[in-house]
């Protein structure tokens, strides 16, 4: 099935030559179109199925312009972004893609029975399976590590560590894009955690 956001996507992606985080392609999609507007009344079933329909146009696109270009696109939650690699890359219309993780993503959200099938029930398991997944004993003791607080810190305290610790470690300031993820990682961990 042609995803409508294709084309969107793409003259959004022609806009931002550096690339563009998957919140900021989500928020201006919502500006320049009306796909989203009957989507659900569960807010968290229309985030699933906003961020379903973007993954699909995203991955319908990226094979599209491997096959037909020669052009990579790159998918992170962080930084969506085209550019030429050819070395680097190789898929096929199998989706054969590299990295087994990622490839797997790829055949998820290229399955439109994946965003029929799900509901609201099904988005609330998934949240609750990821939130018990990501907060146990050695996540929460890593995070407190990484950011130099302690287990009680209080949002403030938590968001000063972290302000402290990315300044530096911005890639727009010379800093490591690894350290920069996992500090935003668990200042993202550990913020989840803190009653407000």
């Amino acid at each position: 099935m042609e995803n409508p956001l294709i084309q969107p996507i793409l003259a959004t992606l022609e806009e931002h030559t550096k690339g563009i985080s998957e919140y900021d392609l989500l928020r201006l999609l919502e500006q320049k179109t009306d796909i989203f507007t009957e989507l659900g009344d569960n807010p968290r079933l229309v985030l699933f199925r906003k961020h379903f329909l973007i993954m699909n146009a995203l991955y319908q696109l990226q094979l599209r312009l491997w096959q037909e270009d020669q052009v990579k696109l790159y998918i992170s939650p962080l930084n969506i972004s085209l550019y030429q690699d050819k070395a680097t890359l190789s898929l096929s219309s199998s989706v054969e893609i590299n990295d087994a993780y990622e490839a797997k993503l790829a055949a998820y959200y290229l399955d439109w029975e994946e965003y029929d099938n799900t509901n609201a029930e099904d988005v609330e398991l998934l949240l609750k399976g990821f939130y018990k997944k990501f907060h146990n004993h050695s996540d929460t003791k890593m995070a407190l590590e990484t950011l130099g607080v302690e287990e009680n810190s209080s949002k403030s305290d938590i968001k000063l560590a972290y302000r402290k610790r990315i300044h530096n470690a911005h890639p727009d300031k010379g800093g490591d894009a690894k350290t920069f993820i996992k500090l935003r990682r668990a200042y993202e961990y550990l913020i989840s955690r803190v009653a407000s």
